[in-house]
């Protein structure tokens, strides 16, 4: 009786740090409402996405036929309910389609932040993360 009460409680204890784990996590990945990345990294991802970008999916990102648009319904109908981290993984391996992945890391992640502020996605001081971990947490939904 001594064991199983000994057992009982040591499993008490890994599952009450695990839950406390998962809300820290949880909580360090945020909801993409509460902003998610920095109007500097936006700023620098619009000097991107005008380098390598607007001529598929044009200046105001709306697309065209052969390229999805990245802001409004269109978006969200393609990446609703999905994480930032799909869509980051889909740009980083696909884009730009003439030499797919061949930005940085950071390149790829600023472009991420100005699709998300032309798509009125509030911003915050701290830097979109580049932890895939992370982004995989946090959902594109709408409000």
């Amino acid at each position: 009786m001594i064991i199983k009460t000994s057992a009982i409680k040591i499993l008490t204890s890994i599952a009450v740090a695990l839950s406390l784990s998962a809300v820290s996590y949880a909580q360090d990945a945020g909801l993409i409402w509460d902003g998610v990345y920095s109007i500097d990294q936006a700023s620098r991802g619009e000097t991107v996405y005008s380098e390598t970008c607007v001529s598929c999916h044009g200046q105001d990102l709306g697309g065209n036929s052969n390229s999805p648009g990245l802001v409004g319904m269109g978006f969200m109908f393609l990446w609703e309910g999905r994480t930032l981290g799909e869509f980051f993984e889909k740009i980083r391996s696909d884009m730009p389609t003439d030499r797919p992945g061949q930005l940085t890391q950071q390149n790829y992640l600023d472009v991420l932040a100005y699709i998300l502020l032309k798509n009125a996605f509030p911003s915050r001081t701290e830097e979109l993360s580049s932890n895939l971990d992370i982004l995989n947490e946090i959902t594109i939904s709408s409000k």
